[in-house]
């Protein structure tokens, strides 16, 4: 089972326990209309032309659901004739915890939901019930990923899993494969219901949990220390196991604010799994730490900040390459192993960095 955060595993738990009670009752398709990522809506009688429909509820942020992506884009591609896959998303994005996105390039917004589509290719509709969860709760749905497979008259007749987790990508093992095909070769099949595994789905009542989370994060108090030259040599070499990223700084920085709240967003989500943020700034003088400090609480940047002047700076050059023409603001990207990995210079982009991020530690570079 994947790690999903302490509050996420309960839902998961009293999915699996009480499942026949989450599905919906009836068993024939009603109308529905979302949107996709493609800018076109969908309803009942888009999908009506071919002899099957497969609703598979995905969540960005689901681990699971990621396992199954590829497997998916082969069905889409292998049934093209017979079968409508349309992939819902059904999260109440608000309502996700940051450390949840942990193991995500990408949150479940709608935006990010175009993002996902374009970076993975998909071949079949992203369509988003993540506001008013219309289809959502309709079917009672409470796990990504889930299925929901209905045949030529819109009866449902297979409602679970995709495949098995540990093995994604072998045909051999899709419950969704062996479901069209018995579609394909009998329209009068009885309902078949498998046990999902996955991540809990969230709604606008979970609303109040993150809420509550996002105050703590306002409420941890912020810390900035100075820093030698030695003591930046220290956390420039420490092995931590995990990677780590220097962010080096001054006030008088294009968009300071803007990558000081990116910063916040990224450590917020990945800090859980172990990942470092070092802050440093590079202050004139003693009236600096003032100006500093007010810039990291407003950002709610809790990770290790340090302010340091111009004659403490020399390690830097290990992280930070000759000739560029102004030395901040600059980040670069350590491996567990130390080893240098990406590094840039100006604004930071939040997008790219997440994703190197978790690169880094889902391959423990």
């Amino acid at each position: 089972m994947i790690k999903i955060g302490k509050f996420g595993l309960t839902f998961i738990f009293l999915f699996v326990l009480f499942e026949k009670k989450s599905y919906s009752e009836t068993q024939v398709l009603g109308p529905f209309s979302l949107r996709g990522v493609d800018g076109k809506t969908y309803s009942n009688s888009d999908v009506d032309k071919k002899k099957m429909l497969a609703l598979v509820f995905l969540s960005n942020h689901c681990k699971i659901s990621q396992l199954f992506q590829n497997h998916l884009i082969e069905l889409s591609h292998k049934f093209r004739k017979e079968v409508v896959i349309l992939a819902i998303s059904p999260n109440y994005e608000h309502a996700i915890l940051p450390d949840e996105l942990a193991y995500s390039d990408f949150g479940d917004s709608f935006e990010e939901m175009k993002k996902r589509a374009i970076r993975k290719k998909y071949n079949f509709p992203y369509l988003y019930d993540g506001e008013k969860q219309t289809i959502t709760k309709s079917l009672g749905v409470k796990i990504t990923p889930t299925v929901y497979l209905y045949n030529d008259k819109r009866e449902l007749f297979y409602v679970g899993r995709i495949g098995n987790i540990d093995n994604p990508n072998n045909i051999d093992t899709s419950d969704l494969y062996h479901a069209i095909l018995s579609g394909l070769k009998n329209d009068s099949i009885s309902l078949k219901r498998t046990k999902v595994f996955g991540t809990s789905i969230k709604t606008k009542d979970h609303l109040y949990l993150a809420e509550q989370v996002r105050q703590r994060y306002s409420d941890e108090s912020i810390k900035l220390s100075k820093a030698d030259a030695r003591k930046l040599n220290f956390y420039l070499n420490h092995n931590t196991h995990k990677p780590k990223l220097f962010y080096v700084w001054q006030t008088n920085d294009i968009n300071v604010r803007d990558n000081l709240i990116k910063l916040s967003f990224l450590y917020k989500i990945f800090r859980k799994r172990g990942f470092r943020l070092i802050t440093v700034c590079i202050a004139e003088d003693e009236a600096d730490e003032i100006v500093i400090k007010a810039l990291l609480e407003k950002s709610q940047l809790s990770s290790t900040n340090f302010i340091t002047y111009g004659h403490h700076i020399s390690p830097l050059a290990k992280i930070i390459p000759a000739g560029i023409d102004k030395l901040t603001p600059y980040y670069r990207l350590l491996g567990a192993s130390g080893s240098k990995l990406i590094g840039n210079h100006g604004e930071i982009s939040k997008d790219t960095l997440r994703f190197q991020i978790l690169r880094a530690l889902d391959n423990k570079l």
